[in-house]
């Protein structure tokens, strides 16, 4: 999507969220080479001082680092995992009287190779190229788009899905999931990262460009704990929170459980 010539909010961050973006999905993921400064010049019809500050950003944020001599490498990020109550967004949500909903943005077969985040959490060999459904929805709260959803299956489970109207306002992917399988799901392992809403996701969601955002990158399992699907959610920062509670276990071990 273009950057917004019209908006406040300068070109550099908006080209800062942008990538940010590109990366928090998987499409430049750890250890590959970001475009050029030429190449992002040319891309998005900008200054070369405006693609240094957008990265001079993501180098601040932890997401980047500059190598000298071979330019500009998406880092590996180390974050905290916990694991989310097993209900789903609409399950969730519904049981609080909220009134949720759900509209397909696009739904497309991709051939990943080389992606060791994306493959990794399937748990697959990454020396291989794997097909994967996307399916992108804008979800929405009280009629209120409130969270944008990328969810990847693989090809097998997304060609059964395609079977059911997933266009529909109720549709739940974990409902599918354990129709399909006749398993339930299990366990969703998720990390939480706070950011900024982009061009795109600012314009699905209607709220400005840099909008405080919880993303959250999660993967699915059925019993007994295969992975089912891998989602990247960006949710309104202003519309949920999540609560952390800690717990110790019969071993001594304190863990967490997020909801």
């Amino acid at each position: 999507m273009p950057l917004n010539r019209n908006s406040k909010t300068p070109l550099y961050e908006q080209l800062k969220l942008t990538l940010q973006d590109q990366i928090m999905l998987g499409e430049f993921t750890y250890g590959v080479l970001l475009p050029t400064e030429i190449q992002l010049c040319e891309k998005y019809n900008v200054s070369r001082i405006t693609v240094r500050k957008a990265l001079e950003e993501l180098a601040r944020a932890g997401l980047i680092e500059r190598v000298q001599g071979k330019g500009t490498i998406v880092k590996k990020r180390k974050l905290a995992q916990t694991r989310l109550e097993i209900s789903g967004y609409k399950g969730m949500l519904s049981a609080q009287g909220f009134q949720v909903g759900s509209r397909l943005l696009d739904k497309k077969l991709v051939t990943v190779h080389g992606n060791e985040s994306l493959i990794g959490m399937f748990e697959l060999s990454p020396s291989s190229s794997h097909e994967f459904w996307l399916f992108r929805r804008l979800r929405y709260l009280n009629n209120q788009p409130a969270a944008v959803m990328t969810s990847y299956v693989r090809k097998e489970m997304g060609d059964k899905m395609l079977e059911f109207e997933l266009d529909a306002p109720s549709v739940s992917f974990f409902e599918l999931f354990e129709k399909i399988t006749n398993r339930p799901v299990v366990d969703n392992e998720a990390v939480f990262t706070a950011v900024g809403a982009s061009p795109d996701i600012a314009a699905l969601l209607h709220s400005p460009i840099g909008a405080p955002l919880i993303w959250a990158q999660g993967v699915s399992r059925i019993e007994p704990h295969i992975p089912i699907e891998v989602n990247y959610s960006f949710y309104l920062g202003d519309k949920f929170q999540f609560v952390a509670r800690y717990y110790r276990t019969q071993s001594g071990d304190i863990g967490k459980q997020i909801l």
